[in-house]
């Protein structure tokens, strides 16, 4: 597998090699388990943080280990192992957890079908210069009215190899990632970008980020209130995607079958506004949620999971299509699928025709803290944050504070009723996953107080 990034601290660094990998399988398979699946990754991370408009902190991590499940029948186990050296602890560690384990009745087996892969799986790192780029997206910040910028960027390139008793897949994955703030006043604005390895990524990237995060900052130095209720709400990229990726677990066959999820009696019904189109797309690698196989060496493959407003399919594993009397979709998490990076495809307005067209409403940038009150029927609460903006005969009228989307998952999608033609590679933290998302207007969405 070419294109292993180079660095001066990376001399030395342990990386998994393809004999250590087989020499595992071998042991798992003369152990004695009937099913094992085994992932091993080799990765590179660069780090570049930087806060008060200057960088303060440069990491740069080598990491190399094994996700190992196994199963003696029904009954299961994993773990990870960070050192070889442990190998046969380990391995003795897992028949023992499994032997003593209850049967998973959950559990089907791993899929046995022979998969074919995308013919091109191998990407190159993306090298860059994180401390030039970051710089240029603070200084952009600062020549658009920022007073004072925050920030992280992420340089990551994964190896990874996924082993079962019948299947065998590897790939690189990885790219670059941004999340950038600034702070006018009591003003703020953020943006949170993912570029994959097969982006061209530039410099002024950086720039246009730190550019959008000023001028969400400096849209407005005019405070305004409004009473709780029921508002259209424009939400962006970002907002949109925190709910996508809070939500998504509902839409996968082990939500439904464990009771967890409002969608289980949904397959072939209107589910979300017409012109909703959801679908979860691994292969896509100008987004860092490239993904080639999923946890049981399944080949991955674009899903439509809602279109035209209509529920398609959940995600499936091998074990809850056999139980479900469907086929998987590529998404294992073998007990629990999930999606690996989900988008909401495009529609044909433009963002400032939304808000031109807007009579009294919010626009939201972003939002954070999401929690569940429900998780059965979707139902959360999350706050928005760095760019919340009162609406009113298409016009911005000023900034929000202290109030929250208090609604569900079923509402937000039902109530869709615009989509933008711009998209954003959109990714914060550990509220937004790898997405592409819109804009997206919602009616009657439910907004309380938050303090």
């Amino acid at each position: 597998m070419d294109g292993w990034p180079t660095h001066p601290s990376q001399e030395g660094a342990y990386k998994m090699n393809e004999s250590e990998i087989q020499n595992l399988v071998n042991k798992l398979e003369n152990k004695g388990f009937t099913e094992y699946a085994v992932t091993s990754i080799n990765s590179r991370i660069e780090q570049v943080r930087f806060s008060q408009n200057s960088i303060d902190l440069t990491n740069l991590w080598d990491e190399a280990n094994f996700h190992v499940f196994v199963a003696i029948g029904k009954k299961i186990a994993s773990t990870v192992l960070k050192d070889v050296a442990e190998m046969d602890i380990t391995i003795d560690k897992l028949w023992k957890s499994a032997n003593s384990s209850p049967e998973n009745r959950s559990f089907a087996g791993i899929n046995p079908e022979k998969q074919k892969y995308p013919y091109n799986v191998n990407h190159r790192a993306v090298q860059h210069d994180l401390h030039e780029f970051s710089q240029a997206a603070i200084q952009s910040a600062l020549d658009n009215g920022a007073e004072r910028v925050a920030g992280t960027a992420y340089n990551i390139f994964e190896k990874v190899r996924t082993s079962t008793k019948y299947n065998k897949c590897e790939y690189t994955t990885g790219g670059i990632e941004l999340n950038i703030r600034s702070f006018r006043g009591g003003f703020s604005g953020q943006e949170g970008i993912h570029w994959g390895l097969q982006s061209n990524v530039s410099k002024s990237d950086f720039e246009r980020m730190g550019s959008e995060s000023a001028e969400t900052a400096r849209v407005t130095e005019r405070k305004e209130s409004i009473e709780p209720g029921k508002y259209t709400v424009i939400m962006s990229p970002y907002v949109i995607g925190n709910i996508i990726s809070s939500c998504a677990e509902s839409l996968s066959y082990y939500s439904v079958e464990t009771g967890m999820s409002s969608f289980g009696d949904q397959i072939g019904r209107k589910v979300a506004g017409d012109g909703v189109n959801l679908v979860d797309d691994p292969l896509d690698s100008t987004g860092d949620g490239f993904r080639a196989c999923d946890d049981e060496a399944t080949a991955t493959k674009k899903n439509r999971i809602i279109t035209d407003g209509q529920l398609n399919t959940f995600f499936h594993s091998y074990s809850t299509a056999v139980r479900s009397g469907s086929r998987t979709t590529g998404n294992a998490g073998i007990i629990l699928p999930m999606p690996w990076q989900l988008k909401i495809l495009p529609g044909r307005t433009k963002l400032s025709d939304m808000i031109s067209g807007m009579k009294n409403g919010l626009l939201i940038e972003n939002c954070w803290y999401t929690r569940f009150q429900d998780y059965r029927n979707g139902i959360f609460s999350t706050v928005p944050r760095d760019g919340v903006f009162l609406v009113q005969n298409g016009a911005i009228k000023g900034d929000l504070s202290g109030i929250r989307i208090s609604d569900s998952f079923r509402n937000i999608l039902s109530n869709i009723e615009e989509i933008s033609s711009e998209t954003k590679n959109a990714k914060w933290w550990q509220e937004v996953s790898s997405t592409n998302m819109p804009y997206v207007k919602v009616k009657n969405v439910n907004i309380s107080r938050a303090f």
